[in-house]
């Protein structure tokens, strides 16, 4: 449990929406910032207290509702094919003169602005959503007008109104890990203890990986399933060190506690190989896979996907590739159905993931006199397979720098089973070394064993993303996985030989840190 603290490293938990007040036209009139209205989105607000003054008590009623019809559009972002201002929506003027008693009829154009509609708009994805016989808060958020706004990246568009958005989303990302924190313990040495070759050089030279993700809307595009599958499988490393005429070594003092007879009479295998390697090989090949299904919300105090298009899209058809006709695409910074407006998409992730970590270690030991390595020559091989399960939760912040460009900062953090299996063995093809405290037979070296953990798992990303049309975001950034409690074939290698069974225990006590740099695409997202 004491490598949880590494993992914390990488979390991210929640974070505060920040609000565009520029682009916000139920700001214009003061500049205060309105809280409690701007952030509920699940009741229908009430018209603010007017001030005691004769100028409010001239105004017919309704006429205040405007503000809070503004503060709850929908909020969104201009559509990246274009950099079209609109002005604000003009406020209703006050009355001026002394009010009468009685109650006016409502002004026609605040009944219009009405924040709360009676049926969902024409043509929308929640028009069945509500079975009660009138509009949810989503619907109502969707049949808001675009009030326009003059004030650069946060200005939104009046005219074509929210679209149904097209349900399914997807990309694909390439990846160059490198391997952190590797062990710079001698592994190789000559007879004079010179170091030929160290455990950090066992690191995978082949850094690229990939991984793809495939989802779908539901719930009104309140929320999303998302299914992702990351692959890593460098190239086998080999490493070769020949006897210059100084000797060979292998650094592991343990050894002198095992023996194996290759038909010659036994010997203890740290001799073996001292006396009698005319080369030392180490070949190591690493795996790593991971598949996660991710159940996605939008935004705080519940948000709703919202697709936009425009004719003018520069691949044409105004949402890419078959263009934009019954539904419409978005990306991370498209339109949301909320009430507040701003620049930042908050979108958080509970799901489960499976993480498996291969790792295989074998020294190989020319000592048979012969060149090359054959079937009378010494093997000493580590093999683990680690599988994690388990939850994890997750969280992406993407922030509108303008009407293309985003910048992008998320996490991942979970706790995990991790069912670890070891696989030791020190063998010629004839002939299997063995404890000198246990002999030959009870204590053979060849040994298979599995244990299950308590593991952690967490990423972080920071990258950027930009918008080529609607549909279409490219995206690079910076990333780091830290796996902790997993076992890998150098940390498993064993330091002691009282008997096979101990020798060959699960010891998944490592951290595996990967970070790299990636680029990728996403559609519609």
């Amino acid at each position: 449990m004491r490598h949880f603290a590494i993992v914390l490293g990488f979390s991210l938990g929640g974070a505060v929406a920040l609000d565009c007040a520029a682009g916000n036209p139920g700001n214009a009139d003061n500049g205060t910032y309105q809280a409690p209205a701007r952030w509920n989105n699940f009741r229908r607000p009430a018209a603010p207290i007017q001030p005691n003054r004769s100028s409010n008590n001239a105004m017919p009623f309704g006429a205040s509702v405007q503000s809070v019809a503004t503060q709850n559009a929908i909020e969104d972002l201009p559509h990246p094919e274009a950099d079209r201002v609109y002005p604000p929506v003009p406020s209703m003027p006050a009355a001026p003169g002394y009010a009468p008693q009685h109650h006016p009829a409502p002004h026609p154009a605040a009944a219009v602005q009405s924040p709360v509609v009676a049926h969902p708009p024409a043509g929308s994805s929640c028009a069945t959503c509500d079975s009660y016989g009138h509009a949810s808060p989503y619907a109502a958020a969707a049949a808001a007008p675009w009030q326009g706004a003059a004030h650069g990246s946060c200005a939104t568009a009046p005219a074509p109104g929210p679209r149904p958005i097209s349900p399914w989303f997807g990309g694909s990302s390439l990846m160059f890990w490198n391997i952190a924190g590797s062990d710079n313990t001698p592994l190789v040495t000559d007879d004079s203890s010179m170091v030929l070759l160290r455990n950090r050089d066992l690191e995978p030279t082949d850094d690229t990986s990939f991984d793809v993700h495939a989802g779908r809307y539901f719930g009104c595009g309140q929320y999303a399933v998302d299914v992702e599958y990351m692959l890593w499988d460098p190239e086998c490393l080999c490493r070769q060190v020949p006897d210059s005429g100084a000797g060979l070594r292998l650094i592991n003092p343990a050894l002198q506690t095992a023996s194996i007879n290759r038909g010659g009479g036994a010997t203890t295998v740290y001799d073996d190989y001292d006396m009698n390697a005319a080369s030392i090989q180490v070949i190591r090949d690493l795996r790593i896979q991971s598949l996660e299904v991710n159940l996605v919300g939008f935004g705080l105090m519940g948000a709703r996907r919202l697709g936009s298009c425009s004719p003018a899209s520069i691949w044409g058809g105004g949402c890419g590739f078959g263009g934009c006709r019954d539904k419409a695409c978005g990306s991370a910074i498209g339109p949301l159905a909320r009430a507040a407006g701003g620049r930042l998409r908050i979108q958080n992730s509970h799901g489960f993931r499976w993480f498996q970590l291969e790792d295989e270690l074998e020294i190989g030991g020319d000592v048979d006199g012969m060149v090359g390595y054959g079937a009378n020559d010494l093997y000493y091989k580590s093999i683990t397979e680690n599988n994690l399960f388990g939850y994890q939760f997750g969280s992406r912040l993407s922030y509108c720098m303008g009407s293309r460009a985003m910048f992008n900062l998320g996490g991942k953090i979970g706790v995990y089973g991790n069912d670890a299996e070891f696989f030791h063995s020190i063998t010629t093809t004839m002939a299997t070394g063995y404890t000198n405290s246990q002999g030959a037979g009870a204590g053979d070296l060849y040994t298979r064993q599995s244990d299950i953990s308590v593991a952690g798992l967490g990423e972080l990303d920071l990258g950027l993303g930009y918008r080529i049309s609607n549909c279409w975001t490219i995206n690079g950034g910076y990333r780091v996985l830290a796996a902790c409690g997993v076992a890998t074939a150098v940390g498993q290698m064993p330091t002691e030989y009282t008997s096979a069974a101990s020798a060959g225990a699960v010891r998944a006590d490592d951290c595996l840190i990967l970070h790299g740099a990636y680029v990728g695409v996403d559609y519609n997202w």
